[in-house]
């Protein structure tokens, strides 16, 4: 009687023991894709005749929707600052100061509407639409207050489709921040060499 109860007991425990082997087993983890960081070091920096080199954030996001930008991988105000960090550099002394004043950097998300019909249950069809904005303007002050400025702006949207996964939203997310600096890097390399020749060395 005893021994039976023994194997009884053994046999609960070892039926538990799987149960929870196979329980274990079906928890999954999601790991979210590792994004490449952003850099501009491959390419040529630009040096000025300046003092030193400020970067003014008078944008402030609201972190709340329909503003997303804080939920980018990299945060299009983080990837300005990165690109004047990696092309921005200063060759002399003196009292000129450049100043990057970043105005926007903001990336709001548009609800776009969708078919509810039968046809739509067969169909992906895109969902909503991302706007990003980069508005900067970049000044050079001499020591008697004369600045020559410009400024800069890049709008770029990306739709994104219906049930996209958090990994696919963080892709889509970090391809239009991408393409975003790029398009002001391209932009603002040029205006630089336009307005700015005097003051690059």
């Amino acid at each position: 009687m005893i021994g039976r109860l023994f194997r009884t007991r053994a046999l609960i425990m070892v039926i538990s023991l799987i149960a929870m082997g196979a329980l274990g087993a079906c928890e999954t983890t999601v790991s979210r894709p590792v994004i490449p960081e952003l850099s501009f070091k491959h390419l040529p920096a630009l040096n000025f005749t300046v003092g030193r080199i400020e970067i003014v954030e008078k944008y402030r996001s609201p972190l709340q929707s329909p503003n997303v930008e804080h939920l980018f991988p990299t945060p299009i105000m983080q990837a300005l600052r990165r690109w004047s960090d990696d092309r921005l550099k200063t060759t002399a002394g003196g009292a000129n100061v450049m100043r990057v004043i970043v105005e926007d950097a903001s990336a709001i998300v548009e609800e776009l509407k969708t078919n509810e019909d039968l046809e739509a249950l067969f169909t992906t069809e895109q969902a909503e639409r991302v706007d990003a904005r980069l508005q900067v303007k970049i000044e050079i002050t001499d020591a008697d207050g004369a600045v020559l400025s410009f400024t800069t702006t890049v709008v770029r949207s990306r739709t994104t489709p219906e049930n996209v996964s958090l990994n696919e939203r963080d892709q889509i997310y970090n391809d239009l921040t991408m393409v975003l600096m790029n398009d002001y890097n391209t932009s603002q390399e040029q205006v630089i060499r336009r307005y700015f020749d005097t003051f690059l060395k």
